[in-house]
């Protein structure tokens, strides 16, 4: 059933400043054999976070009939591995670093098998990450990042490697010629304004609020990608995959559905998850599903661009060797 026509909805509005509900830890998981745990980072742009609203649930086929689920916010994707790690949680999102460190470390025990794609990063028609100065700021450009402060969630992550794939390419040493500052993503704005760091690189979420502030785009990952590529994926642990093989395909199932839905009921989403993790309307609606959104068209896992990415993170120093993707990831448990 995939690749799917697409159709771009185009909105746009100003923002103001928000927060994330939920904790940042596990506050659930996979305990017994129809529960799992799902564990994502950021609301919305992490789309099995959908899966948490009550009314979208109500449109789906399997929670709570063939499984339970446990949804949590981790404010990293490392938290969210943590969790698989311990047992608390049997699925999550996971992104470029995590992804490649997590299988070369074996850092859940039995490993990690990846399911589907969430998004890709740098599509040329769809955002990418963008790295924002304040708009007083002499940082206007990526040279000009050398001996300043860089705003990121934390070290180690997807979002760590676009700055390190730019910096790599200015002839900057990462560990030498900036300082990294890891803070979570609804303080950046905030960040900037107070000088605690010099620039920050945005999420889709979160990238209206530096627009808004009219803050100065200093670069993107298309200036750094040579084209787009898988960023973003679903997880499962290896464990939760043999012992919870039925409730699993059953989640995958819903999770096809979320995504069916979302792009045809589209202005319902954006109003209900809004009121779910207590978001302005507004701002979903300036970027969700949008080109103000990253490339979400297909879900499949194009083994050929995830196998160039993971090599990309070994040749960025992210990891000590790359691996085959065909032994760690599969479109199999997509219906």
């Amino acid at each position: 059933m995939l690749p799917r026509d697409r159709r771009t909805f185009l909105k746009s509005g100003a923002t103001a400043a928000v927060g994330l509900t939920g904790l940042a830890g596990c506050l659930g998981g996979g305990n017994g054999d129809g529960t799992l745990g799902f564990n994502f980072t950021v609301p919305v742009e992490n789309l099995g976070s959908l899966l948490d609203i009550p009314d979208i649930q109500d449109q789906l086929d399997n929670i709570g009939e063939e499984y339970e689920l446990d949804v949590s916010q981790n404010s990293s994707t490392p938290d969210s591995l943590n969790a698989l790690a311990a047992g608390e949680s049997d699925l999550c999102l996971v992104t470029t670093v995590s992804y490649a460190s997590a299988v070369m470390q074996e850092a859940v025990p039995g490993n990690i098998t990846m399911l589907a794609t969430d998004f890709w990063d740098a599509h040329a028609d769809h955002y990418g990450f963008t790295i924002f100065s304040r708009s007083d700021s002499e940082i206007t450009e990526p040279a000009d990042m050398e001996g300043a402060t860089l705003g990121v969630n934390a070290l180690g992550t997807g979002i760590h490697s676009v700055y390190q794939r730019q910096l790599l390419d200015l002839g900057l040493d990462p560990d030498e010629d900036v300082e990294f500052v890891e803070q979570d993503f609804p303080t950046f704005t905030a960040g900037l304004e107070d000088g605690i760091f010099d620039v920050a690189i945005y999420p889709a979420l979160f990238a209206p609020q530096a627009r808004d502030n009219g803050f100065n785009e200093v670069f993107s990952s298309q200036d750094v990608w040579d084209e787009a590529y898988p960023f973003a994926y679903i997880v499962a642990s290896n464990t939760a995959l043999e012992e919870k093989e039925s409730a699993v395909r059953s989640w995958m199932e819903d999770y096809v559905t979320v995504v069916d839905y979302m792009f045809e009921n589209r202005d319902e989403v954006v109003s209900l998850a809004s009121d779910h993790f207590e978001l302005p309307e507004s701002l979903v609606d300036s970027f969700f599903l949008t080109d103000a959104d990253y490339y979400r068209d297909d879900i499949e896992i194009d083994t050929e661009r995830l196998q160039y990415a993971m090599d990309e993170m070994h040749d960025m120093g992210f990891t000590d060797d790359t691996f085959d993707v065909e032994e760690y990831a599969t479109n199999e448990y997509l219906p």
